[in-house]
């Protein structure tokens, strides 16, 4: 009976234990805490600004990283700037009935610079430019109807969770996740 107790109390520890989880432990060691700046935006597509500062907040408290706090309380400074949003012609098919090619899918590619400074020692601990980019069609009025693997997942339209909504716009939302992602991986890296 008492094998059956210290089983059952060292699962519990082990299952309460490991849902603890951070990556804190391959940061710089003197940087506990973060303040993110708003975004700068150096392009018209103001809807990304929002996207991306709220992306990059969320992911920090969700994956337990830093802790996202004002300046006064910060040590470190996280700035972003949207600095280019291009969209290019992918694919072109020909119209039979004339002598003009028709663009069938787009690729919007966006850059961000990303600044992070250690605010107790006065210095530069990244300074890097991430670009990300995400497919897109003009042909419909919902990428999840599309045929086409907006965020390169393998997963399409219907199968794929974060394929919805207007094509450009999607794929803004598609390449803010990229670069979120990116973001927090470079902040978890640096050494």
């Amino acid at each position: 009976m008492n094998y059956r107790l210290v089983f059952i109390l060292l699962f519990l520890y082990l299952a309460v234990s490991c849902n603890i989880y951070s990556f804190k432990g391959s940061l710089p060691p003197n940087i506990n805490s973060i303040c993110i700046t708003p975004v700068l935006n150096t392009t018209s597509e103001f809807s990304l600004t929002n996207i991306l500062n709220e992306n990059v907040r969320q992911k920090l408290i969700t994956h337990n990283i830093l802790d996202v706090v004002n300046i006064s309380d910060a040590d470190s400074k996280l700035d972003l700037e949207i600095q280019t949003i291009k969209d290019n012609a992918n694919i072109y098919n020909s119209n039979n009935n004339n002598s003009y090619e028709i663009v069938e899918q787009w690729k919007l590619t966006v850059t961000v610079k990303l600044s992070w400074y250690n605010i107790k020692e006065n210095k530069l601990i990244l300074d890097k430019e991430i670009t990300e980019w995400a497919m897109y069609n003009n042909l419909g009025i919902d990428i999840s109807i599309d045929n086409i693997d907006n965020d390169m997942d393998g997963f399409i339209d219907s199968e794929d969770s974060d394929e919805y909504g207007s094509p450009r716009e999607s794929a803004l939302k598609i390449s803010a996740d990229k670069i979120t992602d990116r973001i927090i991986n470079e902040l978890i890296s640096n050494w």
